[in-house]
């Protein structure tokens, strides 16, 4: 299942953990334990995705302007760029996959979606 959702999302290259992190950094700035918490992993585990986004120019981490000691990790253009495109492809093969199916397959999928964003909240 998670090898469908990272072809159909468009994230084989990319990888989904750091197109989860170039998401989560669309909504603005965070520091690594608050990354760590969104994506429920370990901060010395975000710390070390982080450093090698940096490294490939993903992302670029920043000083706080209002509190020195806090550092902050947020989007470069190459990050945003790489993002949208990620997205774009990831959109078109849905499209594309979902235009193929008959009426009540998209349904079924849409009921087992369905199910499977409660059990993503439980």
């Amino acid at each position: 299942m998670l090898h469908l959702s990272r072809r159909i999302r468009g994230t084989e290259k990319l990888g989904e953990s750091r197109f989860c992190v170039l998401k989560a950094l669309k909504g603005g700035p965070m520091s690594i334990s608050e990354l760590a918490e969104h994506e429920r992993v370990s901060t010395p585990s975000m710390s070390k995705l982080v450093g090698s986004m940096t490294e490939s120019g993903l992302v670029e981490r920043v000083r706080d302007t209002a509190d020195g000691r806090r550092v902050e990790v947020s989007l470069t253009q190459l990050g945003r760029d790489t993002f949208l495109e990620a997205s774009a492809s990831g959109t078109t093969r849905i499209e594309n996959y979902l235009g193929g199916l008959k009426e009540e397959d998209i349904q079924v999928l849409a009921r087992a979606a369905e199910l499977m964003r409660g059990m993503s909240t439980t």
